[in-house]
């Protein structure tokens, strides 16, 4: 009894370790952006930024699930919910407070605006002369946001579509006048939907100097030893591609 009364002590003294649970999974969200992220046959994400995103979550030993979603869901999944990944995203003082930034992720590559080859009649030397006409694009993404911040509107000058086959579609059917983005994903776009790389042509440089890294980013709900694990990862990874 006097053994089991000082077992009893010592039970109720010690400290009992807390039991470790399962890291949680991060879920991570981009949208259909070949060659940079897109979906293969097998259902499963690949493209060269998620190969690179794969690569650095795996060095961190996190698990992960990655979803392609149309851009603005992606962007509001990312906003909203915990341990959430996005990429690639453009870091810019409006979504600066909004996200944990991982960066660089990739390079900033350039942006232009394209219009039908044969379309002579449009002239473009500032952004402002964009307001005359209608250009296709996704909401939230960073030319939507800078467009908005420089007075256009939807309808008015922004044609909003989920994904940018429906916009290119457009273009090349003349609802619209203009579509925004970058010559290498243009030119895969057009092949893949049985258009021309020469049908289109780029007719403005939209500015990016406001724009600090083409980056991941974290919810700001996900946890600071998460969000360090995968920013060494890159830190490493970054390193060994510069070599």
């Amino acid at each position: 009894m006097k053994l089991f009364s000082i077992l009893l002590l010592i039970g109720i003294s010690l400290k009992i370790p807390a039991v470790t649970h399962a890291a949680e999974r991060i879920e991570v969200v981009t949208e259909s952006w070949e060659p940079y992220s897109y979906l293969l046959p097998d259902g499963s994400v690949g493209g060269t930024s998620t190969e690179k995103v794969r690569r650095i979550l795996d060095k961190a030993g996190l698990e992960y699930d990655i979803s392609i979603y149309h851009w603005a869901r992606a962007y509001r999944t990312a906003l909203s919910k915990k341990n959430v990944l996005i990429y690639s995203i453009y870091r810019t003082k409006e979504r600066e407070s909004k996200f944990q930034w991982l960066c660089p992720f990739l390079p900033t590559r350039q942006i232009h605006a394209y219009a039908l080859a044969e379309r002579g009649d449009i002239n473009i030397g500032k952004l402002a002369d964009l307001k005359q006409y209608l250009i296709g694009m996704a909401r939230d993404e960073y030319v939507y946001q800078y467009l908005i911040e420089h007075g256009f509107e939807e309808h008015k000058h922004l044609d909003i579509n989920t994904t940018y086959n429906t916009g290119l579609h457009k273009l090349v059917s003349k609802r619209i006048d203009l579509i925004i983005g970058t010559r290498e994903a243009i030119h895969i776009r057009l092949k893949a939907l049985g258009y021309g790389n020469t049908q289109l042509t780029a007719v403005y440089e939209i500015d990016t100097a406001v724009v600090t890294g083409n980056c991941m980013a974290f919810s700001l709900t996900t946890s600071p030893e998460v969000v360090e694990k995968v920013r060494q990862a890159l830190s490493d990874i970054n390193r060994l591609i510069e070599k």
